[in-house]
């Protein structure tokens, strides 16, 4: 049961990837097409078409911890990384340096970070809280979107197919760190269709995400409680609480220094037969 339960979070990942496919294929709202005759085809545009403006920190030297609350901080690219928003993946600015206002991050913002492995650049999120004294530094870019909007670039870069677009569209030569460039990211192709399916295909995904997650947490609790069963079953084995006892049974008080005993007896003729007793 428990070596199960350890492939939840592989297969949650795989299920979300799958879905994500299906949305950006048109294949998820598929039928919901068919039924509104004369619906529209799906097309492309480029990222340049939806995103309005770029806005980027600066690179300085800073103390390698986050700030305290009168002190102003600068985003990591692991403050983006992994699928939320993470305030705390921050450094300390110098008490000298005045960062431009609109470099300040807000709730809402829509984040990317340009540079990282291969498998990271280009991660995006949408910033849903965040203390006042945050600001972008070079690495992650605020992309500057309309609202309706964010939630379909989200979710097409966090895609197979939008990984695949800023996988090759990222440069460098090293494989520990790849650059997304401004003018990269524009040219990469969107899927395009109706307001109206976009905002179903964004609801299908985040109630079948919803979901689960909701069954991956309990798989994960039941994982806990797998494990301290499990060991409350070995603890009442060895204390032989499982079964009841036989009468004729000598108690274990007895028997464990009779198998202590017999074992050091053997242990001299094991000696002697393997060759260590003869010199």
């Amino acid at each position: 049961m428990a070596k199960h339960l350890d492939h939840v979070p592989r297969l949650v990942e795989r299920f979300k990837q799958a879905i994500l496919s299906a949305a950006f294929r048109g294949d998820l709202t598929r039928q919901w097409r068919e039924a509104r005759h004369g619906s529209p085809k799906w097309s492309h545009i480029s990222a340049g078409t939806i995103i309005q403006s770029v806005v980027a920190g600066k690179n300085l030297r800073c103390e390698e911890r986050p700030p305290n609350k009168e002190e102003k901080g600068v985003l990591e690219v692991s403050a983006v990384t992994w699928g939320n928003f993470d305030p705390l993946a921050t450094k300390t600015l110098p008490n000298s340096f005045v960062p431009p206002p609109q470099t300040r991050v807000q709730v809402g913002d829509f984040l990317l970070s340009r540079a990282n492995t291969l498998e990271l650049v280009g991660a995006v999120v949408i910033v849903k809280e965040t203390p006042p004294n945050l600001f972008l530094s070079d690495k992650i870019l605020r992309l500057e979107i309309a609202e309706a909007t964010k939630p379909w670039l989200l979710w097409f870069l966090r895609s197979p197919a939008g990984r695949s677009a800023i996988e090759g569209a990222a440069t460098g030569n090293q494989l520990s760190m790849r650059n997304l460039s401004q003018s990269a990211l524009r040219e990469i192709e969107v899927p395009w269709t109706s307001d109206e399916e976009r905002g179903e295909i964004i609801r299908r995904i985040e109630t079948a995400f919803a979901w689960v997650d909701r069954l991956a947490s309990e798989a994960a609790g039941a994982r806990k409680l797998v494990g301290r069963l499990e060991r409350a079953i070995l603890a009442k084995a060895f204390k032989g609480d499982l079964v009841s006892e036989d009468p004729r049974d000598e108690p274990a008080s007895l028997l464990l220094p009779q198998i202590k005993a017999e074992g050091e007896a053997r242990l001299p003729m094991k000696r002697f037969a393997s060759g260590d007793a003869v010199r």
